[in-house]
């Protein structure tokens, strides 16, 4: 008998998906059965996940083990975005895409075992669920549930979005579960028997945002350093570009004196040319008399 929603939970996000449906109805009934109407509706209001979200969740709680080495990628990644270290970002972001592609095809892999294929668009799905996990300690936190309704997405900048992707919010003394103010986010845990520690994530989310805080402050310090440095270069090169210019003004004038200079010359030439061919035309036309005198004796 189901006394707690959370046991309601292992049971139902442990079968695969064809056996959801009929699996809740059967403990709603038993609940109800046992005069425990508020655990009934509770139970009765667990989403069925998507077939990525329980591909997903079934590796977590069979085959948790295997993804520590994707989690220790995603520590490194995220602590590279923080101290903006561009080499290790280089490489471990050329190092993403194959690690996600491995572990969603091993994913694939065994629920492919446990009589569930996965279509193109569902693996896209565990790959963009994985992609988050390594951007998103939270997200990282929602898949260790075992709990995912549907799949993560992750845009390439700021927070994953893990606002009612898991099966359970915050539950009260009695373990049921409580209804979260409008706006809010539940805080999230590891379920029984994930095998990991309970996961504060407002806690985690203070700690974030103080850690995005300092990076971007980070960030922000270091352009303005690069801008400073920029303003530097620009001021040399503009001072040097001035200089440049001057030089050019200073050639042009230089040219332009010289050119006039080939001009006066140059009709100098012309003019000088001028009488030497008159010259020698006259020494020619003296030289043809005298021989004609000379030729008459």
């Amino acid at each position: 008998m189901i006394l707690h929603v959370r046991a309601a939970v292992e049971q139902l996000y442990a079968v695969p998906p064809a056996r959801f449906t009929p699996l809740r109805s059967e403990l709603v009934a038993d609940a109800r059965a046992a005069g425990e109407k508020a655990l009934a509706t509770s139970i009765g209001a667990l989403r069925k996940p998507t077939v990525a979200a329980w591909a997903v969740n079934h590796f977590v709680r069979e085959h948790r083990d295997e993804l520590d080495e994707l989690r220790s990628f995603a520590a490194l990644l995220r602590e590279a975005q923080r101290t903006l270290d561009a080499d290790q970002l280089r490489l471990l972001g050329r190092e993403r895409a194959t690690r996600v592609d491995a572990l969603a095809d091993r994913i694939a892999e065994v629920a492919a075992q446990d009589g569930q294929k996965l279509g193109a668009g569902v693996s896209q799905e565990v790959r963009e669920t994985l992609t988050a996990l390594i951007a998103d300690e939270e997200a990282e936190a929602s898949v260790l549930t075992g709990a995912l309704v549907r799949a993560l997405s992750y845009s390439g900048f700021g927070s994953v979005d893990v606002a009612d992707v898991v099966a359970l919010g915050d539950l009260d003394e009695d373990g049921e579960e409580v209804e979260c103010g409008t706006g809010s986010r539940p805080s999230l845990s590891v379920l029984p028997g994930g095998g990991g520690d309970p996961v504060d994530l407002e806690e985690r989310r203070r700690s974030r945002r103080t850690v995005e805080r300092s990076r971007l402050q980070a960030a922000l310090d270091a352009a303005r350093s690069d801008l400073r440095a920029a303003d530097r270069q620009v001021a040399v090169l503009t001072a040097r570009q001035e200089e440049v210019t001057e030089g050019i003004a200073d050639l042009e004038r230089r040219l332009a004196t010289a050119r006039a200079r080939l001009e006066k010359v140059t009709g100098e030439l012309d003019e000088a040319a001028g009488i030497r061919d008159r010259s020698e035309h006259q020494e020619a036309a003296a030289q043809q008399a005298l021989d004609a005198l000379d030729d008459g004796d």
